[in-house]
């Protein structure tokens, strides 16, 4: 227990950049409730959310034809709200909500079906996303800071877009940093291929006089059902991604963790930092994420907000937190690696040559980045060995940089991989 509440605290304590925030294209069973797949429900009952099929499409968009949707019911009768959270939660910057929706039913009030919640809340909503009908069928898409009233509404755009067509919406929560009340919100909706670079908005930003979210953006929350004439529209909603740029590098990277690796999966499911490094010398940071390599796909997807498209060198570090880091740094392959918008992927366990200068041990098929470097100094030697028998010495336990192979004990398995690595001058290697 102590080990997962400190995994953690290391997950959540990034502020550059970070993994996606929410990545949700539904790929599970149809008729399963969202709430078997992370999803919480906080309100209503009756018509609860499920997994429907079939899922939505819109050409160039990530989550086109992946997995199935959920579909939200237009009613007056009690029906419930869920919500799926963040992988960390954002206070500053700004914050993107992107999914394919196509609306099936609306009323001319029209109402909100989508929303941010703060990471404390349940029912103070932010960055409304709404669709009414206009009396002619079609359909407009419109967007609040928070709550409405009598003199605080709902912007609204034109009357453009069509029931039963899938369009992708965006909307954007920006934090700013003066008056408490001077955060803002956008919403952007496409029918053709989103743009690379942020345009224009359809609606906002829209600012009021209504206090900021506070602390933080924590949850993506999807709402149906209300009373009186204002329903909730009916419609089926897919592909959602939350993230804190426009247009994100999104990653996916697979590694094994020399120790934690035991022939099919890790020990534990842990963090590691990834750098985005220029490929030319000096080889100057350009970006970072951090996310968490799960122990069974061996795998963790990583969003980089900075970076131009370009070639670049991967450095990966094991463990969030410099004090409790054991791996050797690790570099990618020599020449660098093409990153672009478009979503990529890098694996590490194919090939030794996979890391700059072939820097992994073979364990089985699968190629491991090495551990043991526990002081962190570029070379797995005696002084990492001396660190290691101390602790085993002493009985230590925990999530330490001595403990190699993430049992919480340290011991003479972990002795002996630090005394191999030594025997074989094991050391960080870079262009």
């Amino acid at each position: 227990m102590r080990k997962l509440i400190l995994l953690f605290c290391f997950v959540f304590l990034s502020s550059a950049s970070f993994a996606q925030l929410v990545n949700e294209n539904f790929s599970y069973p149809a008729g399963d409730s969202l709430t078997q797949h992370g999803w919480t429900a906080f309100s209503g009952a009756g018509f609860a959310l499920f997994v429907t099929t079939p899922g939505l499409t819109f050409t160039g968009y990530p989550g086109s034809g992946v997995g199935n949707a959920t579909t939200l019911t237009l009613t007056s009768a009690s029906a419930q709200d869920a919500y799926v959270p963040f992988s960390i939660n954002k206070s500053s910057g700004s914050v993107y909500a992107s999914f394919m929706v196509r609306i099936d039913t609306a009323t001319t009030d029209g109402n909100y079906f989508a929303a941010f919640l703060p990471s404390n809340s349940t029912s103070n909503y932010f960055g409304r996303v709404y669709a009414r009908r206009a009396a002619n069928g079609s359909i407009a898409f419109g967007v609040s800071k928070s709550s409405t009233n009598a003199t605080i509404l709902a912007s609204y755009g034109d009357s453009v877009y069509t029931k039963g067509t899938t369009y992708v919406v965006v909307v954007k929560y920006k934090f700013n940093t003066g008056t408490t009340t001077d955060d803002e919100v956008s919403l952007f909706v496409f029918t053709a291929a989103v743009p690379a670079v942020e345009p224009a908005p359809y609606v906002g930003p829209v600012t009021t006089t209504q206090t900021d979210v506070a602390p933080d953006l924590g949850r993506f929350a999807l709402r149906q059902g209300a009373s009186g004439a204002a329903l909730t529209p009916g419609c089926v909603v897919d592909g959602i991604r939350v993230t804190g740029a426009w247009n994100p590098a999104i990653w996916n990277f697979k590694m094994a963790i020399q120790g934690l690796f035991n022939g099919s999966t890790l020990n534990i499911t842990d963090t590691v930092n990834i750098y985005v490094r220029n490929n030319i010398s000096p080889y100057a940071v350009v970006d970072f994420a951090t996310s968490t390599i799960n122990s069974s796909t061996l795998t963790g997807n990583y969003e980089f907000d900075a970076v131009p498209n370009g070639t670049y060198y991967f450095e990966v570090k094991y463990r969030n937190t410099p004090i409790y880091r054991n791996g050797i740094t690790t570099w990618s392959k020599a020449g660098g690696e093409v990153l672009t918008r478009t979503p990529g992927s890098y694996d590490f366990t194919t090939s030794a040559a996979k890391a700059f200068g072939s820097n992994q041990i073979q364990i089985g098929s699968v190629f491991n980045i090495y551990n043991g470097d526990v002081n962190q100094d570029g070379v797995i030697d005696l002084s990492d060995g001396s660190l290691i028998d101390n602790d085993a010495f002493n009985f230590s336990s925990g999530y330490l940089n001595t403990d190699l192979t993430g049992d919480d004990i340290v011991d003479l398995s972990d002795v002996s991989i630090a005394d191999n690595n030594a025997n074989n001058f094991v050391s960080v290697i870079t262009p």
